[in-house]
């Protein structure tokens, strides 16, 4: 349900948490989020443009967390880079759907929905307050490995 740039946002901006008072080079993110480095600077970008992040020119410059990472939560994070799409409204146009949304379609909202509840409901400080370790997650050799996400994006 996340496209993949989302979920990359994501672990940008919880790598920034966890080093909140420390500038990182955009290879160094891309590097322990395993996002790829073309996409690494693409979504610091976006962010720097929602002022969550914000980049430092410089002998010390790099990227640096530009927000209070216990007021933005991961459905803010989500929002900025690839927001999620409630159905409203039959995909298919069928005139018999106009009113309500079919079985189908309603789960699928409904999905969507768990999903907004979920990620509102935390914090990207929430996330590392609740980490063991690092808050990304880890392979046997602590390199930092990919979360399931879908292919789009």
């Amino acid at each position: 349900m996340l496209s993949r740039t989302a979920e990359y946002a994501l672990r940008i901006m919880i790598r920034l948490t966890e080093h909140k008072d420390k500038s990182m080079t955009a290879e160094d993110i891309a590097q322990a989020t395993l996002v790829p480095p073309g996409y690494t600077v693409k979504v610091l970008q976006q962010l720097g443009r929602a002022k969550l992040s914000r980049g430092q020119r410089g002998r010390n410059g790099g990227f640096i967390l530009a927000c209070d990472p216990t007021k933005v939560n991961l459905l803010q994070v989500v929002t900025i880079i690839d927001p999620l799409e409630r159905i409203k409204e039959c995909p298919l146009g069928r005139t018999d759907h106009q009113h309500a949304l079919c079985p189908l379609h309603h789960q699928i909202d409904l999905a969507i929905e768990a999903l907004e509840n979920s990620l509102s409901s935390m914090s990207l400080q929430d996330v590392i307050d609740s980490a063991e370790g690092s808050s990304l997650c880890q392979d046997h050799n602590n390199t930092t490995a990919s979360l399931s996400v879908n292919a789009t994006g």
